[in-house]
């Protein structure tokens, strides 16, 4: 269980790293080559955007599995320890839901619905854009099902005050 949290937090986080570090990258050069080179780029917006669409969702599919996700505190704070334990049950089970609901099933539509369009400037075939839904959805799951098992097992708890912090950039 922890060495399958290990190979998925590297292969994610280091996902979403080099998507970011390629945006910055591709920035750069769209910058420069506006401003210095007075010919602006013409494939580096799209770029961006389709990174950005990427490292979005590889980053939710982290935060998930982090546990570092946007919550609302104030009800499990004011119940008692069962109560706390269950709710705390139902946080990777209406992910799991969301995931497969949403991101899997709907992310699959829009994959074959995209099956023909390109994109307008480099002419990227759209399924490889659509197909972050249904990949992040099923990371989602997988960490959802992790976590939900570590909580019944009692081995896990929420994302300490650090994580937390951390993940909201305090």
């Amino acid at each position: 269980m922890t060495r399958l949290r290990r190979i998925l937090d590297g292969g994610v986080g280091y996902s979403a790293c080099l998507i970011l570090m390629a945006m910055v990258a591709v920035l750069v050069w769209q910058v420069f080559s506006r401003y210095v080179l007075n010919a602006p780029s013409t494939s580096s917006e799209e770029l961006l955007r389709y990174g950005m669409i990427w490292s979005s969702l590889l980053g939710a599919a982290f935060a998930a599995g982090r546990g570092t996700h946007m919550s609302v505190e104030l009800l499990p704070g004011m119940a008692p320890p069962r109560v706390r334990r269950l709710l705390g049950l139902l946080v990777p089970l209406s992910f799991i839901v969301f995931a497969v609901a949403v991101l899997i099933i709907g992310g699959f539509r829009a994959v074959s619905v995209a099956g023909t369009q390109t994109s307008p400037v480099m002419q990227i075939p759209m399924q490889w854009v659509y197909a972050a839904m249904p990949v992040s959805g099923l990371l989602i799951v997988i960490y959802s099902l992790l976590n939900l098992v570590e909580r019944i097992a009692g081995r896990r708890d929420e994302a300490d005050e650090f994580e937390k912090a951390l993940a909201a950039g305090d």
